[in-house]
C-alpha cells in the first residue's frame, strides 16, 4: 500500500481558502505527516501524526497532534478498517480524541474528518 506525497497532499491540506506552509508525508510505520496551513486567512494549524501500523488493503492506524499556533488543541489516536463489501470497500474510521480548552470539539473534529474522507472519495468516483 502506498500513497503518494503529492496525492495525498491534494487530500489533505489543498483547496480554496487553505495557505499552506508546510507539507510532509511518510507512509511507513514510524512515519508520518507534518502539515502547517491557515485557512481563510485565519491562524496556522499545525498537524503532528505518526504512522503506528500499516495492513496492505486492511488497516491504518495513527496518532496525531493538532495545535492553534502555539497553542495545543487535541491529541488523537485513529483507526481506519477496509473491508471488502459487495463490488467496493467499506471503510470504518475510529477516532479517539481528547480535546484541550474548548479549543476544538468532538463534534468540529467529525465535520472536519467527514471533509476530509470526502476528497478522495470525490477523486475515487470520478476514476471509476
Amino acid at each position: 500500500m502506498t500513497i503518494e506525497i503529492a496525492t495525498a497532499r491534494r487530500w489533505r491540506i489543498e483547496g480554496d481558502g487553505f495557505a499552506v506552509a508546510e507539507f510532509s508525508f511518510d507512509f511507513r510505520v514510524g512515519g508520518g505527516e507534518v502539515s502547517r496551513f491557515s485557512y481563510g486567512g485565519g491562524p496556522e494549524i499545525r498537524l503532528d501524526a505518526q504512522f503506528q501500523d500499516i495492513v496492505a488493503d486492511r488497516r491504518i492506524v495513527f496518532s496525531y497532534r493538532m495545535a492553534v499556533g502555539p497553542q495545543p488543541m487535541s491529541a488523537s489516536l485513529t483507526t481506519v478498517e477496509l473491508t471488502p463489501s459487495g463490488d467496493g470497500t467499506r471503510l470504518t474510521y475510529t477516532e479517539q480524541g481528547a480535546f484541550f480548552d474548548g479549543i476544538d470539539s468532538a463534534k468540529g473534529r467529525e465535520e472536519g474528518t467527514r471533509g476530509l474522507l470526502e476528497a478522495p472519495a470525490a477523486e475515487l468516483q470520478r476514476s471509476d
